[in-house]
């Protein structure tokens, strides 16, 4: 059950929209998610949830403030009837794009109606009598397992294209959006063209129910280079299917259907110390052999021989099929827009094998844009 302890505000920093950060009076870490539970002031009396913390998990690192006594949260009023973190005491409304008239997922009538200024309305793919959904042909999907890789492939697409790729977080890791520094300064700093929070996340500047909707909305504003990721907080087991970015295969196979060209980005490693994640992991290889026969897997190739710098023979294994990229560099994308982007506690830019396949995939993302 979910342990709390009654603790003071000592210092309160780290503000912006939606979350702030402090230090309590006894001296831990906390955070608080202040759509949910109002401003924080030094001083005040916290309720906050010390479980993640007292069970010794890196996941979030703090205490959550769930109530602040001193000055309890009356809310806000919102707009929008769709429920995210939905039956729980935090549930909370918002304006999905889905409810917003002519919004992803209607018809082509809807859509050619309300597209916004200067942007194409899609095309209605034919699904028989009666549906009518949107064509997301010309639109360039990578997953990504980690949220970390998710950005920093988007910065390197960025910087290499000058096109700022869209990003769609799903509810496989942290559901609220702004707990993400990382996401943040990618805004910031215009290397992603805005966010999409979809499922049971939370906060981003579009709200959609679903990851499909999600990416169609995006492709409705003139953005056609998405990269789909679960958010922080990533959660992995040493099973081949307990992982929190397996649905990535099932959006997959749905934007395939709606049109859309999608990669997988593989996860490798040449620092991480557990054998199923050294070299390409795992879970990846489980992502590869169980997505649609249409998602591509980019490869990085040596620029002088067109060779795969790395073993690849598990893809055409596994039924998939390989496309070979010469990778665009991770390391200085990240340094030429100042982001300090880490994969599981260790600076992303000393990953050679991580940042090469990253590269590869961020190459079939830019292509052509």
């Amino acid at each position: 059950m979910p342990r709390f302890a009654r603790l003071r505000a000592a210092e309160v920093r780290d503000v912006r929209p939606g979350l702030a950060r402090m230090t309590l009076s006894d001296g831990s870490e906390a955070y608080a998610l202040t759509e949910l539970c109002g401003p924080i002031t030094v001083g005040d009396e916290l309720l906050v949830n010390t479980s993640a913390v007292e069970l010794g998990l890196g996941t979030g690192g703090a205490h959550v403030v769930h109530t602040n006594l001193t000055s309890p949260f009356g809310g806000v009023g919102r707009p929008g009837r769709v429920m995210k973190a939905r039956y729980l005491a935090e549930q909370l409304s918002v304006d999905a794009v889905e409810e917003a008239a002519g919004g992803a997922g209607t018809d082509r009538t809807a859509i050619a109606e309300t597209a916004p200024d200067g942007a194409e309305p899609l095309e209605a793919a034919p699904y028989g009598a009666g549906v009518a959904l949107p064509s997301l042909a010309g639109t360039r999907v990578v997953l990504c397992v980690l949220h970390s890789h998710a950005l920093a492939l988007a910065a390197t697409v960025h910087g290499a294209s000058g096109v700022a790729p869209g990003y769609v977080m799903t509810d496989g890791g942290a559901l609220p959006f702004v707990l993400s520094d990382l996401a943040a300064a990618c805004l910031e700093r215009g290397v992603i063209a805005t966010a999409v929070s979809a499922g049971q996340a939370f906060g981003a500047p579009i709200e959609a129910v679903t990851v499909a909707s999600g990416v169609a909305a995006l492709a409705e504003r003139g953005i056609e280079r998405v990269v789909v990721a679960p958010g922080l907080g990533h959660l992995g087991t040493a099973s081949p299917l307990g992982f929190s970015a397996l649905d990535l295969v099932g959006h997959a196979a749905v934007l395939d259907r709606l049109g859309a060209a999608t990669a997988l980005a593989v996860r490798a490693s040449s620092v991480d110390e557990r054998p199923r994640h050294r070299g390409v992991s795992h879970h990846t290889r489980a992502m590869a052999a169980l997505a649609p026969d249409q998602t591509v897997v980019p490869v990085p190739v040596e620029p002088e021989t067109g060779e795969a710098a790395d073993d690849a023979a598990w893809i055409s294994a596994l039924g998939n099929r390989a496309v070979g990229m010469e990778p665009l560099g991770i390391a200085e994308a990240l340094a030429r827009c100042d982001l300090n982007v880490t994969s599981m506690g260790r600076p992303l830019e000393r990953d050679v094998r991580g940042c090469g396949w990253l590269g590869a995939a961020a190459a079939w993302l830019a292509a052509a844009a």
